[in-house]
Protein backbone atom coordinates (compact mmCIF):
# COMPACT_ATOMS: atom_id res chain seq x y z
CA UNK A 1 0.00 0.00 0.00
CA UNK A 2 1.44 3.36 -0.99
CA UNK A 3 1.19 6.01 1.67
CA UNK A 4 0.93 9.57 0.35
CA UNK A 5 0.39 12.88 2.05
CA UNK A 6 -1.98 15.71 1.80
CA UNK A 7 -1.93 19.11 3.34
CA UNK A 8 -4.87 20.05 5.50
CA UNK A 9 -5.42 23.73 5.97
CA UNK A 10 -7.55 24.83 8.90
CA UNK A 11 -8.35 28.49 9.11
CA UNK A 12 -10.38 30.11 11.83
CA UNK A 13 -11.22 33.75 12.03
CA UNK A 14 -13.12 35.99 14.39
CA UNK A 15 -13.97 39.62 14.55
CA UNK A 16 -15.43 40.93 17.77
CA UNK A 17 -17.05 44.33 17.77
CA UNK A 18 -18.11 45.52 21.19
CA UNK A 19 -20.36 48.55 20.97
CA UNK A 20 -20.71 50.67 24.10
CA UNK A 21 -23.25 53.36 24.96
CA UNK A 22 -22.02 56.90 24.52
CA UNK A 23 -25.09 58.75 25.76
CA UNK A 24 -25.42 59.93 29.34
CA UNK A 25 -27.88 57.21 30.32
CA UNK A 26 -27.00 53.90 32.20
CA UNK A 27 -10.02 33.93 -13.36
CA UNK A 28 -13.70 33.46 -13.33
CA UNK A 29 -14.21 30.62 -15.81
CA UNK A 30 -15.70 31.31 -19.24
CA UNK A 31 -18.75 29.26 -18.33
CA UNK A 32 -19.33 30.94 -14.97
CA UNK A 33 -19.08 34.70 -15.26
CA UNK A 34 -20.04 36.73 -12.22
CA UNK A 35 -22.15 39.83 -12.64
CA UNK A 36 -20.69 43.32 -12.80
CA UNK A 37 -21.83 44.31 -9.26
CA UNK A 38 -20.27 41.10 -7.92
CA UNK A 39 -17.05 41.82 -9.82
CA UNK A 40 -16.99 45.28 -8.26
CA UNK A 41 -17.66 43.73 -4.85
CA UNK A 42 -14.71 41.34 -5.24
CA UNK A 43 -12.50 44.23 -6.34
CA UNK A 44 -13.57 46.25 -3.29
CA UNK A 45 -12.95 43.33 -0.91
CA UNK A 46 -9.56 42.51 -2.43
CA UNK A 47 -8.40 46.15 -2.43
CA UNK A 48 -9.40 46.31 1.23
CA UNK A 49 -7.49 43.05 1.85
CA UNK A 50 -4.22 44.35 0.41
CA UNK A 51 -4.60 47.73 2.13
CA UNK A 52 -5.18 46.00 5.48
CA UNK A 53 -2.26 43.62 4.95
CA UNK A 54 0.08 46.50 4.13
CA UNK A 55 -1.08 48.37 7.23
CA UNK A 56 -0.62 45.38 9.54
CA UNK A 57 2.81 44.46 8.16
CA UNK A 58 4.32 47.95 7.90
CA UNK A 59 7.73 47.89 9.62
CA UNK A 60 6.84 44.46 11.06
CA UNK A 61 9.03 41.35 11.20
CA UNK A 62 6.26 39.11 12.52
CA UNK A 63 4.26 36.33 10.94
CA UNK A 64 0.66 37.23 10.11
CA UNK A 65 -2.47 35.35 9.12
CA UNK A 66 -5.84 37.04 8.73
CA UNK A 67 -9.15 36.78 6.91
CA UNK A 68 -9.91 40.05 5.13
CA UNK A 69 -13.25 38.74 3.87
CA UNK A 70 -14.38 38.00 7.42
CA UNK A 71 -13.55 41.51 8.61
CA UNK A 72 -15.07 42.90 5.41
CA UNK A 73 -18.29 41.06 6.24
CA UNK A 74 -18.37 42.31 9.83
CA UNK A 75 -17.75 45.89 8.71
CA UNK A 76 -20.47 45.44 6.10
CA UNK A 77 -22.93 44.67 8.89
CA UNK A 78 -21.83 47.89 10.60
CA UNK A 79 -22.16 49.86 7.37
CA UNK A 80 -25.75 48.66 7.06
CA UNK A 81 -26.56 50.49 10.31
CA UNK A 82 -24.31 53.54 9.82
CA UNK A 83 -25.49 56.96 8.75
CA UNK A 84 -23.94 60.35 7.97
CA UNK A 85 -20.18 60.76 8.26
CA UNK A 86 -19.79 57.30 9.82
CA UNK A 87 -21.38 55.72 6.75
CA UNK A 88 -19.15 57.80 4.48
CA UNK A 89 -16.03 56.62 6.32
CA UNK A 90 -17.06 52.97 6.05
CA UNK A 91 -18.09 53.36 2.41
CA UNK A 92 -14.72 54.89 1.59
CA UNK A 93 -12.53 52.41 3.46
CA UNK A 94 -14.45 49.41 2.13
CA UNK A 95 -13.97 50.79 -1.41
CA UNK A 96 -17.70 50.90 -2.10
CA UNK A 97 -17.44 54.52 -3.26
CA UNK A 98 -14.38 53.84 -5.42
CA UNK A 99 -16.02 50.89 -7.19
CA UNK A 100 -19.39 52.64 -7.57
CA UNK A 101 -21.43 50.05 -5.69
CA UNK A 102 -24.93 51.11 -4.68
CA UNK A 103 -26.35 50.08 -1.30
CA UNK A 104 -28.61 47.59 -3.08
CA UNK A 105 -25.61 46.10 -4.92
CA UNK A 106 -23.76 45.81 -1.61
CA UNK A 107 -26.64 43.99 0.09
CA UNK A 108 -27.17 41.56 -2.79
CA UNK A 109 -23.44 40.90 -3.21
CA UNK A 110 -22.93 40.14 0.49
CA UNK A 111 -25.91 37.80 0.34
CA UNK A 112 -24.56 36.06 -2.77
CA UNK A 113 -21.11 35.44 -1.34
CA UNK A 114 -22.31 34.42 2.13
CA UNK A 115 -24.83 32.03 0.56
CA UNK A 116 -23.01 30.66 -2.48
CA UNK A 117 -19.27 31.11 -1.92
CA UNK A 118 -18.53 30.84 1.81
CA UNK A 119 -20.02 27.38 2.17
CA UNK A 120 -18.86 23.77 2.12
CA UNK A 121 -18.67 21.31 -0.74
CA UNK A 122 -18.20 17.56 -0.75
CA UNK A 123 -14.45 18.15 -0.98
CA UNK A 124 -13.78 20.84 1.64
CA UNK A 125 -15.32 22.48 4.69
CA UNK A 126 -16.03 26.19 4.66
CA UNK A 127 -18.52 27.98 6.85
CA UNK A 128 -19.27 31.52 7.89
CA UNK A 129 -21.47 32.89 10.64
CA UNK A 130 -22.48 36.22 12.16
CA UNK A 131 -23.99 36.37 15.64
CA UNK A 132 -25.30 39.40 17.54
CA UNK A 133 -25.61 39.45 21.32
CA UNK A 134 -27.86 42.37 22.29
CA UNK A 135 -28.36 43.77 25.78
CA UNK A 136 -31.94 43.91 27.05
CA UNK A 137 -31.68 47.71 27.45
CA UNK A 138 -31.06 48.25 23.74
CA UNK A 139 -33.67 48.25 21.00
CA UNK A 140 -32.45 47.53 17.48
CA UNK A 141 -34.48 48.88 14.58
CA UNK A 142 -36.72 46.08 13.27
CA UNK A 143 -35.80 46.85 9.65
CA UNK A 144 -32.09 46.57 10.43
CA UNK A 145 -32.57 43.27 12.25
CA UNK A 146 -34.70 41.80 9.46
CA UNK A 147 -32.33 42.83 6.67
CA UNK A 148 -29.17 41.63 8.39
CA UNK A 149 -30.87 38.33 9.20
CA UNK A 150 -32.00 37.79 5.61
CA UNK A 151 -29.13 39.34 3.65
CA UNK A 152 -26.14 38.91 5.97
CA UNK A 153 -27.19 35.58 7.50
CA UNK A 154 -26.96 37.01 11.01
CA UNK A 155 -28.24 35.32 14.16
CA UNK A 156 -29.58 37.44 17.02
CA UNK A 157 -29.65 36.64 20.72
CA UNK A 158 -31.54 39.36 22.59
CA UNK A 159 -32.51 40.06 26.18
CA UNK A 160 -28.94 39.65 27.47
CA UNK A 161 -27.81 41.33 30.68
CA UNK A 162 -24.14 42.08 30.03
CA UNK A 163 -23.62 43.85 33.35
CA UNK A 164 -24.99 40.98 35.44
CA UNK A 165 -23.88 38.00 33.36
CA UNK A 166 -20.56 39.13 31.83
CA UNK A 167 -18.50 36.29 33.30
CA UNK A 168 -21.03 33.60 32.28
CA UNK A 169 -21.28 35.08 28.79
CA UNK A 170 -17.54 34.63 28.28
CA UNK A 171 -18.02 30.86 28.50
CA UNK A 172 -21.07 30.94 26.20
CA UNK A 173 -19.19 32.98 23.59
CA UNK A 174 -16.05 30.84 23.77
CA UNK A 175 -18.14 27.67 23.43
CA UNK A 176 -19.80 29.13 20.31
CA UNK A 177 -16.39 30.06 18.88
CA UNK A 178 -15.05 26.58 19.53
CA UNK A 179 -18.06 24.95 17.85
CA UNK A 180 -17.79 27.20 14.79
CA UNK A 181 -14.12 26.28 14.30
CA UNK A 182 -14.23 22.57 15.10
CA UNK A 183 -12.27 23.29 18.26
CA UNK A 184 -9.31 24.91 16.50
CA UNK A 185 -9.76 28.06 18.60
CA UNK A 186 -11.22 26.98 21.94
CA UNK A 187 -11.45 30.51 23.33
CA UNK A 188 -11.24 34.13 22.26
CA UNK A 189 -12.29 36.06 25.36
CA UNK A 190 -10.85 36.17 28.86
CA UNK A 191 -13.33 38.78 30.04
CA UNK A 192 -16.15 40.96 28.75
CA UNK A 193 -16.75 44.62 29.51
CA UNK A 194 -19.99 44.81 31.56
CA UNK A 195 -20.78 48.11 29.78
CA UNK A 196 -21.20 46.27 26.49
CA UNK A 197 -24.59 46.63 24.83
CA UNK A 198 -23.91 44.79 21.55
CA UNK A 199 -21.28 42.15 20.79
CA UNK A 200 -20.98 41.11 17.16
CA UNK A 201 -18.96 38.02 16.26
CA UNK A 202 -18.07 36.87 12.77
CA UNK A 203 -16.41 33.51 12.21
CA UNK A 204 -15.07 31.86 9.07
CA UNK A 205 -13.66 28.34 9.07
CA UNK A 206 -11.94 26.51 6.22
CA UNK A 207 -10.40 23.06 5.94
CA UNK A 208 -9.12 21.81 2.62
CA UNK A 209 -6.96 19.05 1.18
CA UNK A 210 -4.44 19.56 -1.60
CA UNK A 211 -5.60 18.26 -4.95
CA UNK A 212 -2.05 17.26 -5.90
CA UNK A 213 -0.59 15.71 -2.80
CA UNK A 214 2.89 15.58 -1.33
CA UNK A 215 4.38 12.13 -0.72
CA UNK A 216 5.24 11.73 2.96
CA UNK A 217 8.40 9.82 2.06
CA UNK A 218 9.74 12.99 0.43
CA UNK A 219 9.29 15.18 3.50
CA UNK A 220 12.77 15.81 4.84
CA UNK A 221 14.53 18.32 7.09
CA UNK A 222 15.45 21.53 5.30
CA UNK A 223 16.70 24.99 6.19
CA UNK A 224 14.39 28.03 6.39
CA UNK A 225 16.16 31.38 6.57
CA UNK A 226 14.20 33.23 9.24
CA UNK A 227 13.86 36.95 8.52
CA UNK A 228 15.68 36.31 5.23
CA UNK A 229 19.00 35.80 7.04
CA UNK A 230 21.09 32.68 6.54
CA UNK A 231 22.60 33.34 9.95
CA UNK A 232 19.08 32.85 11.41
CA UNK A 233 18.28 29.68 9.45
CA UNK A 234 16.44 26.86 11.17
CA UNK A 235 15.85 23.21 10.34
CA UNK A 236 12.17 22.60 9.49
CA UNK A 237 10.21 19.76 7.86
CA UNK A 238 10.15 20.47 4.11
CA UNK A 239 7.49 18.85 1.93
CA UNK A 240 8.77 18.15 -1.58
CA UNK A 241 7.14 17.35 -4.89
CA UNK A 242 7.91 17.47 -8.58
CA UNK A 243 4.73 17.79 -10.60
CA UNK A 244 2.79 19.80 -13.14
CA UNK A 245 1.74 22.88 -11.16
CA UNK A 246 0.28 26.26 -11.99
CA UNK A 247 3.30 28.56 -12.18
CA UNK A 248 4.40 31.98 -13.33
CA UNK A 249 7.04 34.51 -12.42
CA UNK A 250 7.68 38.24 -12.37
CA UNK A 251 10.95 40.20 -12.35
CA UNK A 252 11.11 39.90 -8.55
CA UNK A 253 9.20 36.77 -7.49
CA UNK A 254 7.92 33.31 -8.37
CA UNK A 255 4.25 32.41 -7.98
CA UNK A 256 2.86 28.90 -7.55
CA UNK A 257 -0.83 28.08 -7.18
CA UNK A 258 -1.82 24.92 -5.31
CA UNK A 259 -5.50 23.97 -5.73
CA UNK A 260 -7.46 22.30 -2.98
CA UNK A 261 -9.73 19.39 -3.80
CA UNK A 262 -12.96 20.65 -5.28
CA UNK A 263 -11.32 23.10 -7.70
CA UNK A 264 -12.97 26.16 -6.10
CA UNK A 265 -10.27 27.18 -3.62
CA UNK A 266 -6.51 27.39 -3.96
CA UNK A 267 -3.44 28.77 -2.22
CA UNK A 268 -1.18 31.19 -4.08
CA UNK A 269 2.41 31.30 -2.85
CA UNK A 270 4.45 34.41 -3.67
CA UNK A 271 8.18 33.74 -3.18
CA UNK A 272 10.44 36.79 -3.54
CA UNK A 273 13.63 36.21 -5.52
CA UNK A 274 15.63 38.04 -2.85
CA UNK A 275 15.94 36.52 0.60
CA UNK A 276 14.85 39.83 2.15
CA UNK A 277 12.43 40.82 -0.61
CA UNK A 278 9.13 40.23 1.22
CA UNK A 279 8.53 43.80 2.41
CA UNK A 280 9.04 45.25 -1.08
CA UNK A 281 6.71 42.63 -2.55
CA UNK A 282 3.99 43.46 0.00
CA UNK A 283 4.33 47.21 -0.59
CA UNK A 284 4.03 46.95 -4.35
CA UNK A 285 1.58 44.08 -4.89
CA UNK A 286 -1.77 45.16 -6.38
CA UNK A 287 -5.08 43.46 -7.08
CA UNK A 288 -4.47 43.94 -10.81
CA UNK A 289 -1.12 42.13 -10.50
CA UNK A 290 -2.70 39.17 -8.73
CA UNK A 291 -5.30 38.85 -11.51
CA UNK A 292 -2.56 39.16 -14.14
CA UNK A 293 -0.51 36.45 -12.42
CA UNK A 294 -3.50 34.10 -12.43
CA UNK A 295 -4.11 34.76 -16.15
CA UNK A 296 -0.44 34.11 -16.97
CA UNK A 297 -0.15 30.86 -15.03
CA UNK A 298 0.59 27.72 -17.03
CA UNK A 299 0.99 24.13 -16.01
CA UNK A 300 4.72 23.71 -15.64
CA UNK A 301 6.93 21.02 -14.20
CA UNK A 302 7.86 22.48 -10.81
CA UNK A 303 10.26 21.11 -8.22
CA UNK A 304 8.59 22.52 -5.11
CA UNK A 305 9.88 22.55 -1.55
CA UNK A 306 7.35 23.95 0.94
CA UNK A 307 7.74 23.99 4.73
CA UNK A 308 5.07 22.65 7.02
CA UNK A 309 3.93 25.52 9.17
CA UNK A 310 1.30 26.66 11.60
CA UNK A 311 0.60 30.02 13.13
CA UNK A 312 -1.87 31.90 15.27
CA UNK A 313 -2.51 35.63 14.99
CA UNK A 314 -4.50 37.87 17.30
CA UNK A 315 -4.81 41.45 16.08
CA UNK A 316 -6.35 44.43 17.85
CA UNK A 317 -7.78 46.27 14.85
CA UNK A 318 -8.64 49.61 16.43
CA UNK A 319 -5.35 51.36 15.65
CA UNK A 320 -4.83 49.84 12.16
CA UNK A 321 -8.37 50.71 11.05
CA UNK A 322 -8.03 54.20 12.51
CA UNK A 323 -4.86 54.72 10.46
CA UNK A 324 -6.79 53.53 7.39
CA UNK A 325 -9.40 56.26 7.92
CA UNK A 326 -12.02 54.55 10.08
CA UNK A 327 -11.36 56.29 13.38
CA UNK A 328 -14.85 57.78 13.53
CA UNK A 329 -16.57 54.51 14.45
CA UNK A 330 -14.65 54.50 17.76
CA UNK A 331 -15.64 58.06 18.73
CA UNK A 332 -18.59 59.25 20.82
CA UNK A 333 -20.15 60.99 17.81
CA UNK A 334 -20.30 57.80 15.72
CA UNK A 335 -23.64 57.61 13.92
CA UNK A 336 -25.30 54.19 13.98
CA UNK A 337 -28.82 55.58 13.90
CA UNK A 338 -29.74 53.04 11.22
CA UNK A 339 -29.14 50.30 13.79
CA UNK A 340 -30.47 51.48 17.16
CA UNK A 341 -33.76 53.17 18.03
CA UNK A 342 -32.43 55.60 20.60
CA UNK A 343 -29.20 56.43 22.39
CA UNK A 344 -25.80 56.80 20.76
CA UNK A 345 -23.46 53.84 20.43
CA UNK A 346 -19.88 53.48 19.27
CA UNK A 347 -17.47 50.66 18.59
CA UNK A 348 -15.15 50.26 21.56
CA UNK A 349 -13.18 47.19 20.54
CA UNK A 350 -12.48 45.17 17.40
CA UNK A 351 -10.35 42.02 17.51
CA UNK A 352 -9.56 39.32 14.97
CA UNK A 353 -8.07 35.94 15.82
CA UNK A 354 -6.93 33.45 13.20
CA UNK A 355 -5.28 30.06 13.09
CA UNK A 356 -3.80 28.23 10.13
CA UNK A 357 -2.16 24.81 10.07
CA UNK A 358 -0.49 23.20 7.08
CA UNK A 359 -0.03 19.59 8.13
CA UNK A 360 0.46 16.07 6.79
CA UNK A 361 -1.43 12.84 7.35
CA UNK A 362 -1.32 9.43 5.69
CA UNK A 363 -3.94 8.42 3.14
CA UNK A 364 -4.30 5.86 0.36
CA UNK A 365 -3.07 7.37 -2.88
CA UNK A 366 -5.88 5.75 -4.85
CA UNK A 367 -8.41 8.00 -3.14
CA UNK A 368 -6.94 11.16 -4.61
CA UNK A 369 -4.84 10.37 -7.68
CA UNK A 370 -5.75 10.97 -11.30
CA UNK A 371 -7.26 14.44 -10.94
CA UNK A 372 -4.53 16.43 -12.68
CA UNK A 373 -3.40 14.28 -15.58
CA UNK A 374 -1.79 16.58 -18.12
CA UNK A 375 0.97 16.29 -20.73
CA UNK A 376 4.46 17.06 -19.55
CA UNK A 377 5.66 20.59 -20.18
CA UNK A 378 8.27 20.99 -22.88
CA UNK A 379 10.02 23.71 -20.85
CA UNK A 380 12.73 23.04 -18.29
CA UNK A 381 11.49 22.34 -14.76
CA UNK A 382 11.26 25.32 -12.42
CA UNK A 383 12.79 25.09 -8.97
CA UNK A 384 10.71 26.78 -6.26
CA UNK A 385 12.46 26.40 -2.93
CA UNK A 386 10.42 28.16 -0.24
CA UNK A 387 13.31 28.60 2.18
CA UNK A 388 12.90 32.28 3.08
CA UNK A 389 10.05 34.71 3.99
CA UNK A 390 7.05 34.48 1.67
CA UNK A 391 3.50 35.69 1.16
CA UNK A 392 0.47 33.45 0.65
CA UNK A 393 -3.23 33.88 -0.04
CA UNK A 394 -6.15 31.46 -0.05
CA UNK A 395 -8.57 32.48 -2.79
CA UNK A 396 -11.93 31.42 -4.20
CA UNK A 397 -10.91 30.66 -7.76
CA UNK A 398 -14.20 31.28 -9.59
CA UNK A 399 -14.37 34.90 -8.41
CA UNK A 400 -10.75 35.61 -7.33
CA UNK A 401 -12.02 36.60 -3.87
CA UNK A 402 -9.22 36.62 -1.27
CA UNK A 403 -10.50 34.59 1.68
CA UNK A 404 -7.34 34.50 3.80
CA UNK A 405 -3.94 36.12 3.53
CA UNK A 406 -0.70 35.73 5.42
CA UNK A 407 3.06 35.97 5.54
CA UNK A 408 5.63 33.59 6.96
CA UNK A 409 8.73 35.40 8.22
CA UNK A 410 10.11 32.95 10.77
CA UNK A 411 9.44 29.33 11.67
Amino acid sequence: MKISTHVSCYSSIFVILIIAHTCSCDTPSETERISTPQEKFVTASNEFALDLHRTLTFNSIRNLFMSPVSLFSALGVLYKGARGKTAQELRGMLRFAETGLSDEDIDLSFNHFLTNVLNSSKDYIMKSANIFLVDRKLQLLPEYTLQTQNLYKSIYVTGINFRRDASQLVKVINDWISSQTNGKIPALLDNLDPNTVIAIFNAVYFKGLWEIQFDVKNTKPGRFNNYGLKSMSKSVPMMNMSDQLLYTSSPDCQIVELPYKGDNVSMMIFLPDRQNGLSALERNLTVQQILAFRRKMRRTRVNLSLPKFSMESTVDLKQPLTSMGLGGVFLDNADFSGMVQRGGVRVSKMVQKTVVEVTEEGTEAAAVTGVFIVPLSISWPRDVKVDHPFLFAIIETKTNLILFMGRVVNL
